[in-house]
């Protein structure tokens, strides 16, 4: 009668001891790591946190987390929860309560909302994350809102990261400008191990408006984007009537390049060349380019 309920008390008690032992490696882990990248200049901290999860789970809150980036921008939200499963550490998910607020030399603060964002990694053997991330609801003052934005990254062969990202009804807003409403977007492409970016497909739906292509990015050394995309539409018209206004272009440089268009027919290919500090579409210049950081 007695032997099944020892044998539970007994795997119970291997459990707990179990559970507590890698409950103390994994906040070891954490503070090994924490210290690791503050050494970077990636310091990440707390007004409070704590641990538990007994018995399936570790988890560690952090109310109130701040990411300082080398003293030049900070990034605080709510509340952070950290979870993995207990008999799978090696899958960690992390939920971000927002808002979030970013602060940055040369900017004003500006406050990031999102409902709950949920981040998922798995670790393999040589502690090389995935990673996903599901943002809904975002909204970025000046810039515009999503109704969803999802990031997905894996590791690449020669130390690349291959990523992934999608936005659903993405609306771009600036000041002085019209609004733009994207129904989808999608991005595929490679960061390199030399940083540069190998972009293998970018597409924009807008209603029956399709704009994709591919090519390569980098930065030069005044850290200004540099590269090329071959980018194809199916109906060139309706995309210079929406992105003509954002761009800025002058009645001149409108009407030759509607006069260029005009002569490849209804869908075309065109270059999108970025080099020296300024923007090309083909062989017209439309923008400056200035550097990113």
């Amino acid at each position: 009668m007695f032997l099944p309920l020892a044998i539970v008390l007994v795997l119970a008690l291997f459990w707990t001891a179990y559970w507590f032992a890698a409950s103390g490696i994994a906040r070891d882990r954490l503070a090994e790591e924490r210290i690791r990248w503050a050494s970077k200049g990636l310091a990440i901290t707390c007004t409070q946190d704590d641990w538990g999860g007994y018995p399936f789970h570790f988890e560690f809150s952090c109310t109130s987390p701040m990411i300082t980036l080398a003293d030049r921008a900070e990034l605080r939200s709510a509340d952070l929860l950290l979870v993995a499963l207990a008999y799978a550490p090696w899958q960690v998910a992390a939920l971000i309560d927002g808002p979030t607020t970013l602060l940055a030399a040369g900017i004003s603060p500006f406050e990031i909302t999102h409902q709950r964002a949920l981040a998922a990694a798995t670790f393999d053997g040589d502690w090389q994350p995935s990673l996903s991330v599901d943002v809904p609801a975002l909204s970025v003052p000046g810039l515009g809102q999503a109704e969803k934005m999802m990031l997905f990254t894996r590791p690449a062969a020669a130390n690349g990261m291959d990523i992934s990202l999608r936005g659903q009804n993405v609306i771009y807003r600036r000041e002085g400008k019209p609004e733009v409403t994207i129904n989808d977007v999608s991005f595929l492409g490679t960061l390199l191990a030399d940083q540069s970016l190998r972009v293998d497909k970018i597409e924009l739906q807008h209603g029956q408006l399709r704009y994709w292509g591919s090519g390569a990015l980098s930065l030069d050394p005044q850290h200004r984007i540099a590269g090329q995309i071959e980018t194809e539409t199916n109906d060139m018209q309706a995309l210079l009537a929406l992105v003509g206004p954002q761009l800025g272009l002058s009645e001149s440089n409108l009407a030759n390049i509607q006069t260029m268009l005009s002569l490849m027919g209804k869908g075309t290919k065109v270059p999108i060349i970025a080099k020296d500090g300024a923007l090309y579409v083909g062989p017209l210049k439309v923008a400056e380019l200035a550097p990113l950081y």
